[in-house]
């Protein structure tokens, strides 16, 4: 069986593994970067948003061209109450993932990074530190290996290096099911804003309406502890009165639907020389889940990391975490409080959550006042909630 060296193997080809890659080819190493599919930028599952206030931590520019569509705030809808949130954290662009994602290859690519496309990840095996020593992979029918001195796995929420680890037990509520059709004809209510929508027609998350174009956009629905399939709670959606004249027109140009990382699914970012990177790492940010631009940054961090591996050799768990907190610290912090809150509101049955999840999403519940709802019923709360939306 043919083997190959390299100092760093990176699993997976998309915003976290090309960026991990690029970053750590900077360092002079040599880097081979592997991913399953044929071609990079196919079969993309995404909502295709970015955050505009991430913009800034980025470790390179994005050009202009990757930008297809200007954000320029979000609208909320629970119950026929609406609120529309504008400013720096609401602004945000819609981009093609499939040319973005061949735009961030082939910078990895002009780094030096050598790409194994249609290469599946068989088999690990560890030595006696339980390191990896070698990655059995497969492409065209054909196996090889690949003796790594670390890997970099950004393969994503079903990840397949963390299932060879014996490291892959997601619980109930560790993936979010999303449902997802790019919509073309659409009449959008606001074209420069992205929708999201809340009720008992969501399975413990939220709907919504992410447009690409004036008349294109994502349309989806999401959710933590869903009870029945999710093409039920989409249906549902598209009938709300606020949506269907959205929708009425609507063809359907290709299906996006995923499982999307909600609660960690390990314990930390480094098991070994294996370091963790992007959505295996849980590094996306709640409540709506923006992973694009987190995994970039995160990714560049971890290449960082990978060649602090190689030349001290003792990089632990707790060196990557505060370097990704130093840059996205208040943002991961605000992310933590909003995963926990969340979890623990949709893991009840009753239909109060929504109102209550509405309110801290659009900020008219403040952290300490959640509390005071929690012996609210249903008109009580929606009364309270109109009522801080009038004092807004």
């Amino acid at each position: 069986m043919k083997e190959i060296k390299c100092d760093v193997l990176v699993v997976g080809g998309g915003p976290a593994g090309s960026s991990a890659a690029r970053s750590a080819a900077l360092n002079g190493l040599k880097i081979i970067q592997i991913e399953k599919k044929e071609e990079i930028g196919i079969d993309v599952k995404c909502g295709e948003g970015i955050g505009e206030y991430l913009i800034p931590f980025l470790p390179f520019e994005i050009p202009k061209e990757q930008l297809i569509w200007k954000i320029d705030g979000m609208f909320f809808w629970t119950d026929d109450i609406i609120i529309e949130k504008k400013g720096k954290l609401w602004n945000a662009y819609s981009i093609n993932r499939s040319k973005f994602d061949k735009w961030l290859s082939d910078l990895a690519l002009g780094n030096g990074v050598e790409l194994l496309l249609n290469t599946e990840l068989i088999d690990l095996e560890l030595n006696e530190e339980n390191k990896v020593k070698k990655a059995i992979l497969k492409r065209k029918e054909k196996l090889f290996e690949i003796s790594p001195k670390t890997i970099i796995a950004a393969d994503g929420s079903e990840s397949t290096v963390l299932k060879l680890l014996d490291l892959y037990n997601p619980k109930i509520g560790d993936l979010a099911e999303v449902y997802s059709w790019e919509l073309k004809n659409l009449d959008l209510y606001k074209p420069h804003f992205e929708q999201i929508f809340t009720g008992d027609f969501t399975p413990s998350g939220y709907a919504y309406i992410f447009p690409k174009g004036k008349d294109v956009a994502n349309v989806g629905i999401g959710g933590i502890f869903q009870e029945r399939k999710m093409e039920t709670y989409f249906e549902k959606f598209l009938e709300i009165d606020q949506v269907k004249k959205q929708v009425k027109n609507a063809e359907k140009v290709i299906e996006k639907s995923k499982k999307a990382v909600w609660n960690n699914l390990s314990d930390k970012w480094i098991y070994g020389n294996v370091i963790l990177a992007g959505d295996v790492a849980n590094q996306n940010l709640k409540p709506f889940i923006e992973g694009i631009l987190p995994s970039i940054i995160c990714g560049d961090i971890a290449g960082k990391i990978a060649f602090e591996m190689l030349i001290k050799n003792n990089v632990d768990n707790e060196q990557y975490q505060n370097e990704v907190q130093r840059i996205l610290g208040t943002y991961f912090i605000t992310s933590k409080e909003m995963q926990e809150s969340i979890t623990y509101l949709f893991s009840k049955k009753d239909k109060e959550k929504y109102l209550q999840f509405f309110g801290m999403v659009t900020e008219l519940f403040k952290a300490e006042e959640m509390k005071e709802t929690e012996n609210m019923n249903y008109d009580e709360l929606k009364s309270m909630l109109l009522k801080l939306k009038n004092e807004l």
